[in-house]
């Protein structure tokens, strides 16, 4: 039988084991084992149990490369290289940047401000990942505009591997029939909802305050109690409010106060606005800036991470946006079009005497109702004439509508929601208003049989001339549904593969959708709403068919194409009906613009026009101008004095945003050096016949960090035993000495995050090559290397003394680096913890319910001493050295 401590060989499992004891009863013989692979031990029958010779036959040269493949990927990994990333994102060099700046301190609470298009979801995903990694956080909490929560969702999920939850309140029936009563949100670890779902309420028509008291319970007061760990708030700039009394700031404050690590996500921190951008700083940090008036960089740059385009680049240093080509198409009425011409103007008065009234009346709603109906008929004639029927039915039955939106809300609505809410609103005239509908919706008619729309021919002509481009992908944007069908029957009819995608989708169909447009559909049309959080890099063709009023709207849309990871240059044509007020206004205000922008040097659009004020302001121009067109030059003039205002502001305080970097790039080039995906397949390929499997990759798109086969191929990293004969190999090609090559992990405390693995390559004469040990574990780990069994060398205790005591010797010194790091970063992480502690205990302390909060408050305390107790084990030092392979190369 074998003794204590041997060593010995299980057949079963093909591994060596340590004899734990030996028993012998009535003739039955089993032995306890300790297999250090799995770190576990096993009781095995005699007849399993061999000497270690029987490993010495059973070698298999597609496990030496599994072990020598393994062995390269989990170094990377103990030195930090994609721990915590996964092989579907590469980062970018800012985006490293922004990791690092992130957690380079203990106060994880940052606005993150890069320019649009440079992947902030990226930066932030970053970062939950690594504070994951570290047991910082677990529950996390992701708040965005309802456009955004599949964006979102897809990010996380594809490019992190992170599960999350779009929670929505309407979903709560649900939640609480499966989960029993209490706070819904708290039935789940990692959430992403829509901003305006969760934000309080103060008044709605026909609620009284006890049914406003019992939504904002059970929306916006069980959100902010339910724990979370982190906050991240994208369009941040959306909570900053034009006071502190807003709903949406009053959502931001709550969460802030509760949650210890918070990120704001916002291109357009600043919009020339002290007073939101300093409500925002201090949903960081309560106590900053005590003196409003005197604003610094100094003080500014401790929260805020910003990227600017022009500073963005690749691994290589290569710019990552490619060129932009916008192109004006002017659409003028042919005499076929007369009827279309005259609907324009009958719709034009209805609107200005409408809005006037309005106006006088103070009937706010009605004239919103009146700026939409002018935006309809510049759309098409489909949607003025579907939209006036309706009002007209509604009109005559009587049935007035109450809108829904506030003011404020009905700003940021989309145009179609805005017309379905406004449609319904009580007409100041009745009678008249009936009749003007009646007889515009006659000239409607004739229009629709008369002829196609002129914009709708310019497109079938427009995209005529593209129609022999076999990757042909043009993504066109209406403001309306009715538009937008229009289209798809007209393009279709044509021969055009046409999909739509609009705001009143639910998440599936838009991916269902998507998913179409990219591997079938030439033609998507899409409403802003549908088009929000787009990333549409296979497509470099955009039609703008309706022009919003906000030339930042125009900017967003192009930003769903004109993105990192574009490879072609990106096409826009801007469509416009020359014949009309809007048009002159247009031209007025673009030239105007341009000017403004050169002289004071913000030629980023966003900085200045991405605001609910920018929204109100252009609408009043082109509302007043098309009320009273001879006064086109006053209000555009006016216009542009408040943007001139605004753009120097900003253009002043532009020094005050930069953050002052310099982006190492070699840390995404040793990323991009690494062939992951290779290395990755090489050892699943070589693991599975090594076991007698199949290797099927037919679609290996799952073999990365993330997949569970694969952690469980890099956690069995074997170690070599003193046996009596090792293997001889020969590498084809590769002309070195004869001598012994091996593979040695060092560890402190068994733990696979602190330890490294290195090659020693020792001759015959016992002279050390260090420069050869590495060269030839990268000549064997080519896909292409010809590795040939030569059989085996007599191998005994002293040879393997010497090549012991040399790895001991090339191992201190990376130990005692080691050593250094691993004490420096626990003291790093024993502070980080402490200071996540302290404000987990300040949050909890800040909950109103006095049950909650004391069996928070005790929760927390309770995790930290189990915490402290397990800190102190880990600073006592244990290193370990063993040799995971041995070989004789020829």
């Amino acid at each position: 039988m074998f003794k204590t401590g041997e060593w010995a060989y299980d057949k079963e499992n093909k591994r060596p084991v340590k004899i734990i004891e030996a028993n012998d009863l009535w003739g039955y013989a089993s032995y306890n084992v300790y297999e250090p692979v799995q770190n576990r031990s096993y009781i095995l029958p005699g007849d399993k149990v061999s000497n270690m010779t029987d490993a010495e036959d059973e070698f298999d040269i597609h496990y030496f490369r599994y072990i020598i493949i393994s062995a390269r990927i989990n170094n990377e990994l103990a030195n930090g290289i994609l721990s915590s990333i996964g092989d579907n994102i590469i980062p970018l060099p800012h985006q490293i940047y922004a990791l690092n700046r992130a957690l380079s301190k203990n106060k994880v609470r940052y606005i993150i401000a890069d320019e649009v298009g440079l992947g902030k979801t990226i930066e932030a995903g970053l970062i939950i990942k690594e504070l994951k990694t570290r047991g910082l956080i677990r529950r996390i909490l992701i708040i965005c505009p309802k456009g955004l929560l599949t964006q979102w969702h897809s990010e996380m999920k594809n490019k992190f591997n992170e599960d999350f939850n779009i929670v929505l309140p309407e979903d709560f029936g649900s939640i609480k029939r499966i989960y029993g009563e209490g706070n819904a949100w708290s039935h789940f670890s990692q959430v992403i909802c829509s901003m305006d779902s969760v934000k309080p309420m103060e008044k709605r028509n026909g609620w009284d305050k006890s049914k406003i008291d019992e939504y904002n319970k059970e929306r916006f007061k069980s959100l902010i109690s339910a724990s979370w760990d982190m906050v991240i708030i994208d369009e941040a700039h959306r909570i900053a409010g034009s006071s502190s009394d807003v709903a949406r700031y009053k959502l931001g404050k709550g969460l802030a106060e509760t949650s210890p690590y918070l990120l704001l996500l916002t291109a357009t921190p600043h919009q020339g606005k002290t007073e939101p951008f300093l409500r925002l700083i201090r949903l960081l940090d309560r106590n900053a800036f005590p003196d409003s008036n005197a604003i610094v960089k100094e003080q500014v740059a401790p929260y805020l991470i910003r990227t600017e385009k022009r500073e963005a680049v690749d691994a290589e240093g290569n710019r990552l946006f490619k060129s932009r080509i916008t192109k004006a198409v002017n659409i003028s009425w042919e005499l076929r079009h007369n009827i279309q011409r005259q609907l324009y103007e009958m719709v034009t008065d209805y609107v200005s005497e409408g809005y006037n009234r309005a106006v006088r009346e103070k009937k706010n709603y009605l004239g919103f109702l009146m700026v939409l109906m002018q935006r309809l008929v510049t759309s098409s004639t489909r949607a003025i004439k579907e939209n006036l029927k309706k009002r007209l039915s509604i009109l005559q039955s009587h049935e007035v509508q109450i809108s829904k939106l506030s003011e404020d809300e009905l700003w940021e609505a989309d145009p179609e929601e805005s017309v379905e809410d406004l449609i319904g609103t009580k007409s100041l005239n009745i009678k008249k208003e009936i009749i003007d509908i009646k007889n515009i919706l006659a000239v409607a008619n004739q229009a629709e049989n008369q002829y196609v729309d002129a914009k709708a021919e310019k497109l079938l002509e427009f995209l005529y001339k593209l129609q022999d481009d076999e990757n042909l992908k043009a993504i066109v944007f209406t403001e309306f549904v009715a538009t937008q069908k229009f289209l798809k029957e007209l393009l279709q009819e044509k021969g055009y593969k046409t999909v739509i995608l609009n705001g009143s989708m639910d998440i599936d169909e838009r991916n269902r959708v998507l998913e179409d447009f990219k591997d079938n559909a030439q033609i998507l049309v899409s409403t802003d709403a549908g088009g929000e959080g787009l990333n549409l890099q296979f497509c470099n063709i955009v039609v703008n068919y309706d022009l919003p009023w906000n030339p930042m709207k125009i900017e967003q849309r192009i930003g769903r194409v004109d993105r990192i990871g574009q490879k072609r240059d990106v096409y826009v044509f801007n469509f416009m009906l020359s014949g009309t007020v809007e048009f002159r206004i247009r031209q007025v205000l673009e030239e105007k613009l341009s000017v403004i922008f050169k002289q004071l040097g913000v030629d980023k659009m966003g900085d200045v026009l991405d605001s609910e004020d920018a929204e109100v302001d252009f609408t009043d121009v082109y509302i007043k101008g098309i009320t009273n067109p001879k006064d086109i030059g006053y209000y555009t003039d006016k216009l542009e004095g408040e943007i001139r205002d605004k753009t120097k502001r900003i253009s002043e305080i532009k020094g005050l945003l930069k953050d002052e970097k310099v982006i190492d790039k070699s840390i995404v080039k040793g990323i991009n050096n690494l062939p992951l995906q290779a290395l990755l397949r090489q050892m699943y390929i070589n693991y599975q016949f090594s076991k007698g499997y199949e290797a099927n990759l037919i679609q290996d798109s799952f073999i990365d960090l993330n997949n569970e086969q694969v952690k469980k191929m890099l956690s069995e990293m074997p170690i070599s035993v003193k046996v009596n004969r090792i293997p001889v190999l020969n590498v084809e090609g590769v002309n070195n000495e004869r001598g012994y090559w091996s593979l040695w992990e060092v560890n402190i405390n068994g733990s696979s995050k602190n330890r490294r693995i290195f090659p020693l390559f020792i001759n015959q004469n016992n002279i050390m090559r260090l420069a050869s040990s590495k060269i030839l574990w990268e000549d064997m780990l080519k896909e292409e290397s010809k590795i040939y069994f030569k059989g085996y060398k007599d191998f005994d205790d002293s040879t393997y003394d010497i090549i012991y005591q040399k790895a001991g010797d090339c191992a201190f010194n990376l130990f005692s680096k080691m050593k250094e790091n691993y004490l420096n970063e626990l003291s790093k992480e024993q502070e980080k913890y402490r200071y996540a502690f302290k404000l987990r205990k300040e949050a909890a302390e800040r909950i109103g319910l006095a049950a909650v909060r004391i069996h928070r408050i005790k929760s927390i305390e309770k995790e930290e001493e189990t915490w402290e107790k397990g800190i102190q084990r880990q600073r006592t030092i244990i290193p370990a050295l063993k040799p995971i392979c041995i070989v004789f190369l020829e």
